[in-house]
C-alpha cells in the first residue's frame, strides 16, 4: 500500500547546525520508543514505511539547509546524501519503481527540499534544559553568558540550547524551575520505556539533573 506524504510546506520547522558544528552539552535526542514495540508488538510494514519516510524527510531538511550554507567545495557531499535520500523518497511516493522515474523523481525531490530552505531553514535540535522544541536560543560556550537566535549564528564550538520557556527562566535566573523541567524530561522517557522509580532514585534523579546544570551550565557563566 502507497503512503500518501505530506506536502513538504507543512512539514513543522524544528532546527540547526549548517557549516558551524555545534556541540550539545546535554543529550538534545528526543526519540521515544514506540509504545507497540515496547509492549512486544512488532511494527507493521506500513509503521516501518512511515518511519523510513519521516526519517528520510528529516534528513533532506537538513541536508538541504546545510547545503544551502556551505561553501561551493563541500555542496558537492550534500548534493551526494541528498541524492540517496531522494532516491528513497522517490521509490516511496512515484507511480513507478523502474531506474528513470526514481531518477527523475529525485531531482524533483532535491529541488523542492532546497527550495523550503531557504524560506523555511531546518534547525533539528531540543532544549538542553527539558528537551522540548523548537528551540528559541543558542548560549554559545565556553562562557554561555550570551546567545544568538539561529544555529547558522553559533561560532563557539560548544553550545547550550534553550526552548523559549527555558530561556524565560536563564533570564529570571529561576534555577529550580528549570531543575523541574530537566526532571520532568527524565520523568517522560521512564513512562515511554515503561520504567517506575523508587522516591529514592526520585531524589536522586533530581539531585543529578541540578548537579548538572550547576556544573555545565550556570558554573562557566560565573567564571
Amino acid at each position: 500500500m502507497q503512503l500518501q506524504r505530506p506536502p513538504l510546506r507543512d512539514v513543522r520547522s524544528e532546527s540547526v547546525t549548517g557549516v558551524t558544528v555545534v556541540c550539545v552539552l546535554i543529550d538534545s535526542g528526543n526519540s521515544q520508543p514506540d509504545a507497540d514495540l515496547v509492549a512486544g508488538v512488532p511494527p507493521s510494514d506500513n509503521d516501518r514505511l512511515e518511519a523510513i519516510r519521516v526519517y528520510a524527510d528529516r534528513a533532506m531538511r537538513y541536508c538541504a539547509t546545510a547545503f544551502l550554507r556551505e561553501t561551493d567545495d563541500n555542496r558537492e557531499l550534500m548534493q551526494a546524501y541528498m541524492s540517496i535520500t531522494a532516491s528513497i523518497l522517490a521509490l516511496l511516493d512515484r507511480d513507478a519503481l523502474d531506474d528513470r522515474s526514481m531518477m527523475s523523481g529525485r531531482e524533483e525531490i532535491i529541488q523542492q527540499y532546497v527550495e523550503q530552505a531557504r524560506s523555511d531553514p531546518y534547525e533539528p535540535g531540543n532544549c538542553s534544559f527539558c528537551g522540548e522544541r523548537p528551540v528559541a536560543a543558542w548560549f554559545e560556550g565556553p562562557s554561555f553568558r550570551t546567545f544568538v537566535r539561529s544555529s547558522a549564528e553559533v561560532r563557539a564550538e560548544g553550545a547550550w540550547l534553550a526552548c523559549g520557556i527555558c530561556l524565560g527562566l536563564v533570564d529570571a535566573n529561576d534555577r529550580e524551575q528549570l531543575v523541574v523541567r530537566g526532571v520532568e524530561r527524565l520523568s517522560r522517557r521512564d513512562r515511554d520505556e515503561g520504567r517506575q522509580r523508587s522516591p529514592r532514585e526520585e531524589a536522586w534523579m533530581q539531585q543529578m539533573t541540578r548537579d548538572q546544570q550547576e556544573k555545565l551550565f550556570w558554573g562557566p557563566r560565573q567564571d
